[in-house]
């Protein structure tokens, strides 16, 4: 049995597509952050306020002069925002702005007190860019800025300066490419790990619910959880799991061994206790207890031969075995008995060969034929059938009998449980149990079904063994 089959129906698998839902949307608004700093828009923008900046000083000279535009510069320079110190440094100045009108080479106007030195120009698809020594005014200290925009024009016997230093541009630009990319690295692992971790969750759960099942299905506990990690929940609660496991073998064994022993010492002065009964003279008072006491020794001798079968696993009688003379050979053996009920016992066998230990296969088909006509009203139908399939083969015995209501049929395999409707006919309840021992010692599987033949009663238990 899966547990999971529809895998995108797991939490598991839910919460690892929300996890990349989210990381999604994250990469696409880290891909958003990444082609805006890539397009040089902050650039442009320092590169227009440059132009316009030049432009406006180049209008105001053809109007007005000179003498407006040295005004102008100096009113710029003792402005708030173009103050001298670094402490007291506005937006403008923060991007390293710089404007200085000079002549025969001496500083003017503005907030630089020498001439820009241009050390390496760099040429750009939309503005070009010039690595520059500045002195700012009132300061002996120069700055270079390495990547600067600068344009110098002439105004007459003056030549203009109006630049901006793009060095922390520059830098925020590429520290938000760098770290766009680690981050949308680390956002595609995020989702690899979670869809991965879902599918390793499921997976294992998978894996203990069908060893869980095959418990359940074989009664064999002996299985065991594979643990192949040791770092996760699950491999903690395999564990777990498996050291339960131990701890219910071992008390089904010790409840089996003194179930196997009681029967064990009980049977040899039974055995005693009937040979003193032989000696009763009374015939009908002789008949009536070593009947009991037989009754006695058979069901210690199923309870042994169950115990032994479902204990020790024993395989030395196996070997191919023709299942269609076994089962032929079951019915010709019943099927006196059903005439005298005057039961319609029909068969239909198929030619079979199968890997077993035919003595017990002749028992169990044997046992369950026995039931079918002890529990089945005169005139009624019994049939046997023989078949196959791709991978399995299968042996049914279906009855119209009294048959057990349907929630009934999961207790059929207890020991000594008998249903309601067969409790005052003979028996003590081990037949069906030792059926199903024999059935999974061949690794097959034993069913029920309600009313197989469609009569409104009766059972048919089939046996399912594998090719």
């Amino acid at each position: 049995m899966i547990a999971i089959r529809d895998f995108t129906r797991s939490s598991s698998f839910r919460v690892g597509v929300l996890l990349t839902t989210l990381a999604c949307i994250a990469i696409v608004l880290i891909v958003y952050f990444w082609r805006l700093t890539s397009s040089d828009l902050f650039i442009s923008e320092s590169n227009a306020a440059v132009n316009a900046k030049t432009n406006a000083l180049i209008t105001l000279h053809e109007k007005l002069g000179i003498e407006a535009v040295i005004a102008s510069i100096r009113s710029d320079s003792l402005s708030p925002n173009a103050s001298n110190s670094s402490s007291q440094e506005g937006v403008f100045n923060n991007l390293r702005s710089f404007i200085a009108l000079s002549k025969d080479n001496q500083i003017v106007a503005g907030n630089l007190s020498s001439v820009p030195l241009v050390l390496e120009r760099h040429k750009g698809a939309s503005f070009d860019t010039a690595e520059i020594v500045i002195t700012r005014q009132n300061s002996d200290s120069r700055k270079i800025l390495h990547q600067a925009l600068m344009r110098e024009t002439n105004l007459g016997e003056y030549e203009l300066y109006v630049g901006r230093g793009i060095d922390d541009l520059y830098s925020a630009q590429w520290f938000g490419k760098t770290f766009s990319w680690i981050i949308v690295v680390l956002l595609c692992t995020l989702s690899i790990l979670s869809f991965a971790i879902a599918v390793y969750v499921v997976n294992r759960i998978n894996r203990m619910s069908q060893t869980a099942d095959k418990i359940i299905k074989t009664g064999s506990l002996e299985e065991r959880l594979e643990i192949d990690s040791n770092w996760d929940d699950l491999s903690s609660l395999s564990f777990v799991f498996n050291q339960m496991l131990d701890t219910i073998e071992s008390s089904v064994n010790n409840i089996k061994s003194v179930t196997d022993s009681i029967a064990h010492d009980l049977r040899t002065p039974l055995s005693r206790l009937r040979n003193t009964l032989e000696k009763i003279e009374d015939d009908e008072l002789r008949c009536e207890t070593t009947q009991e006491a037989d009754n006695l020794l058979n069901m210690f001798n199923s309870l042994l031969r169950i115990s032994g079968l479902e204990t020790t696993n024993k395989k030395e009688g196996f070997c191919s075995t023709d299942a269609r003379a076994i089962v032929e050979d079951v019915v010709d053996l019943y099927h006196p008995l059903a005439e005298e009920r005057n039961i319609q016992l029909s068969s239909s066998i198929d030619d079979v060969t199968m890997l077993a230990d035919p003595n017990l296969l002749f028992q169990a088909v044997a046992n369950v034929l026995d039931n079918a006509i002890k529990y089945s009203n005169e005139d009624s139908i019994v049939t046997v059938q023989l078949t196959t399939t791709d991978k399995h083969i299968v042996i049914a015995v279906n009855d119209a009998g009294i048959g057990v209501g349907e929630h009934e049929i999961i207790n059929l395999e207890r020991r000594f449980y008998r249903a309601d409707g067969s409790r005052t006919s003979k028996g003590n309840g081990l037949g069906l149990s030792l059926v199903s021992a024999i059935v999974k010692l061949h690794d097959g599987q034993t069913w029920f079904v309600h009313d197989p033949l469609m009569k409104g009663h009766g059972l048919g238990v089939v046996f399912c063994f594998p090719k």
